[in-house]
Order: structure tokens, then sequence, then C-alpha cells
């Protein structure tokens, strides 16, 4: 038996397979087929078939023949989801941009941190091991900023959605929340309000507040506000949302300020929970929206606004999208490829308000803000 010849069948079948010319299925000559086919004996023949099969390329079926084999099942992945809440928007927008992005054979592993950072950093060291790839919609608490960094450091691809968490290098699918913000401020600025209150989390290490607040007073400054803090309130920043405490606080927040000298004529919400606060504050105060007050909110909370569409006015992520760039750049990571951290950000759609639409762009209730003077 010549070694040579029968390394050159098998090779010469084998590049056939893998050239996509022989599909799986396809049926191959007998032995004594391939002896004559290749002027040899049938024991090199054989040989050939051996060596074919033990590499997997083709299956022996008893009184059936031989044929090319079915490709082995890729080698499972897994990418973890460290992400607040796996059931609430955009969250949940962001899990099916990303489930939808990944081939078959990668399997999400839920990470439900409930906001709480110290679970994210449970999560976090446990997805060290358990883990191909993290995508992570990070709290942003500084505690768990040597985490990450260290995952990185050790080779762990991880892309960070939502936010940016501070001093971290790493690849970022964000929404542009300072530009966003500035176009529906921009918008009730044209539309004659120059007093807008802002009620906002204080926890301003996280990126998106603290771009949405930035905006604010970017706003307010090209309005000539000098006095813009004084429409500013901050709440503490909680694990979970409970409207009950939240309807309160901004109630009182709310009486307050439409109370003072240059009460607000319009609201910049950070999010959809402080939105329906403030609506509930101004049924219960007797203020009508959007007659006697605008309200201007990050549509995070979809589920909350079936009755408000037309009244508020809305700035909408594209969490989905979002979510798809997110695991085609974690998929790129995890095969191999070598890219520098980038920072991918989207603009929002900016829907107003349809029952304002019809409103005198003068607004005749507004109050009279003082306005900064110019040297």
């Amino acid at each position: 038996m010549s070694p040579v010849k029968w390394k050159l069948i098998a090779e010469a079948i084998r590049a056939r397979i893998e050239s996509g010319e022989l599909l799986p299925g396809t049926p191959l000559p007998s032995e004594t087929e391939l002896a004559r086919q290749y002027d040899v004996c049938r024991v090199t023949a054989h040989r050939a078939m051996f060596e074919l099969q033990r590499l997997g390329l083709v299956v022996r079926k008893r009184k059936s023949g031989t044929f090319v084999a079915e490709p082995p099942p890729a080698k499972p992945v897994f990418v973890a989801a460290v992400f607040p809440f796996v059931h609430d928007y955009p969250q949940v927008e962001y899990l099916r941009g990303i489930r939808s992005a990944l081939p078959d054979q990668y399997n999400l592993l839920l990470c439900e941190t409930h906001n709480d950072p110290h679970r994210e950093a449970q999560y976090l060291r446990r997805m060290q091991h358990e883990a191909d790839g993290i995508i992570c919609y990070p709290t942003c608490d500084p505690r768990n900023t040597a985490i990450l960094q260290r995952l990185l450091e050790h080779g762990k691809p991880i892309v960070c959605v939502d936010r940016q968490p501070e001093g971290v290098r790493c690849d970022v699918v964000m929404t542009d929340n300072f530009h966003s913000s500035l176009t529906g401020l921009r918008h009730l600025l044209e539309r004659g309000h120059c007093a807008i209150a802002h009620f906002t989390d204080d926890a301003l290490y996280v990126s998106s507040i603290r771009e949405r607040y930035q905006a604010y007073l970017q706003a307010m400054q090209e309005a000539g506000c000098h006095e813009a803090s004084s429409l500013v309130r901050m709440f503490v920043l909680r694990e979970s949302v409970r409207l009950d405490y939240l309807v309160q606080a901004i109630h009182d927040a709310l009486f307050t300020l439409l109370h003072q000298p240059y009460p607000p004529t319009a609201v910049f919400c950070l999010h959809d929970y402080y939105m329906v606060a403030v609506l509930e504050a101004c049924d219960r105060i007797g203020v009508k929206v959007p007659q006697d007050l605008e309200v201007l909110s990050f549509a995070d909370a979809p589920p909350l606004m079936t009755r408000v569409t037309r009244s508020v006015h809305r700035l909408v992520q594209q969490a989905y999208e979002m979510g798809r760039i997110a695991a085609a750049r974690l998929q790129r990571r995890i095969e191999g490829e070598v890219m520098s951290p980038e920072v991918v950000t989207t603009l929002a759609s900016f829907y107003a308000a349809q029952a304002a639409a019809q409103r005198n762009k003068s607004l005749s209730h507004a109050s009279t803000f003082p306005k900064e003077e110019k040297p």
C-alpha cells in the first residue's frame, strides 16, 4: 500500500467537500469504484476513506454506503447581558436588538442587576469566567470602574449600551443625549418658553443624566436665563421607581415652583416616570397640560404613554437599533478582530405634542423670566 496514494485520494475528496462541490449528504463512490477511478488497490481506497471518516468529513452507513457528513455544530458562544431590568423599556428593546443580531450559536445569559452596583459587580466578576463577552447597561457607579477595567485588561470583550462609564475605555453604543435634549428644549424655546423647569435624578455620574442636564443648562443659557438653577429639582436616584412617592415629591416641587415670582411654563423630564408624576401633580393642582404647562420627556417607558402622546413632547431613543450595533461590535471582538474602542451615538427622534401644535407661539400666559444682561 502506498501511503502517498491514499493521502492524495483523501486530500482530493477533502478539497471537494470543503469547497462546497460535494454538499452534506452527497453519496460517495464505493471503495471498489474509488480503486478503479484512481487505479489503486481496494486497500488503498479503504485507507483513504478511513482517513476522511476519522476527520469527520464522511459518514459510513451500513448497507447504504458512504456520504458527505453534516458539518459539526458550531461551538456555543455565551454573551452576558448585564442589565438593570430585562423586562423594562428601553432595556427590553436593547435586548431584542441584541438577540436579532447575534448568530444562532450565540447564547444570551441574562443578568438582572436591579440597578444595584453591588449586584452588578457580582455579575461582572462571575461573567469573567462564564461568558465569552459582555454587553453591559452600566450603573456607572464609580465603585465598579476598577472591575470593568480589570476585565478589559484581561481581554474580556465588553460593549456598554445607553451609558458611558467614566474612566473606562471600551466600546459604547448610546443616544447622543446632549444634542437630542437640545432639540426638544429648543422647540420649547421657539414656542416662547423662557422659564423651563427640569426634574431629574441627582446621580450626575451617570452619563445620560449628566448630558441631559448639561443640555438643559445650555438651552437656558441660549434663552438668556441666568437663574436656571432655581428651576432645577434633583431627586435621589433609587434602585427602583416608586411612583406613589415620586408623585408626591413632584407635586410638592411643582406646587412650589408655580408659586414663585417667575413660575415655569414648561417642564423637561429626565424620563417618563417623572413625566407621569408631573401629569398626576398637575391634575391635583388644577394645571392643564399643555394649555397651562408644556411637558418634554424622554420616552423611556412607553407603557406609560398610552394616554398622553397627544399632550406631551417626546424624545424617543433608538434602543433596538443600538442593541443591534452593540451585538455586532461584540461579535467582531469575540471572533478576534482587533479594533480601537469606539463610542457610537444616535440621535433620539423628537415628536412634538399634537395637542400643543395649535397654541400661539407667543404663549400669552408665559411668565417673563429675567434675562442675563449682556456687558
